[in-house]
């Protein structure tokens, strides 16, 4: 099994034109979603039954070092005020790459004495998440 590297990933943003590059991400975790659980239980069950509603992929966050004149963190802020659906593409070096439709929910920046202009974006994904594997 081969492992792959999160080192020199990109993550872009797309209004469905441009893609724009994120900058100042320093790490990631997302795709963190599960499917509904449907009760489908009846009398005559002898036990409580369930089945799997849709795929629900979760969200995705990145920890990044803020910095506003970036254009990926601009357009973050962009879509965050507007509530408009972007799609985003993670491209692994490895050439792996997930593409998926997203809303802002948060777009966070923190600092303190000795200290950088840090903060956070969670991405609500909406759609199903789709890979794409080197060829």
């Amino acid at each position: 099994m081969d492992i792959l590297d999160a080192q020199g990933a990109t993550i872009s943003i797309s209004d469905g034109t441009t893609p724009v590059v994120i900058g100042g991400v320093v790490s990631f975790t997302g795709f963190d979603g599960e499917a509904t659980e449907r009760d489908v239980t009846t009398l005559a069950s002898t036990a409580m039954e369930y089945r799997l509603g849709l795929q629900d992929f979760g969200s995705f966050t990145m920890q990044m070092h803020r910095n506003p004149s970036d254009p990926g963190q601009a357009e973050l802020e962009s879509i965050k005020a507007s509530r408009e659906v972007r799609e985003m593409t993670l491209e692994l070096e490895s050439g792996h790459i997930a593409t998926f439709d997203v809303l802002c929910r948060s777009l966070t920046a923190a600092g303190g004495v000795n200290d950088n202009f840090d903060g956070q974006s969670t991405l609500r994904i909406t759609g199903e998440v789709v890979w794409t594997m080197p060829t």
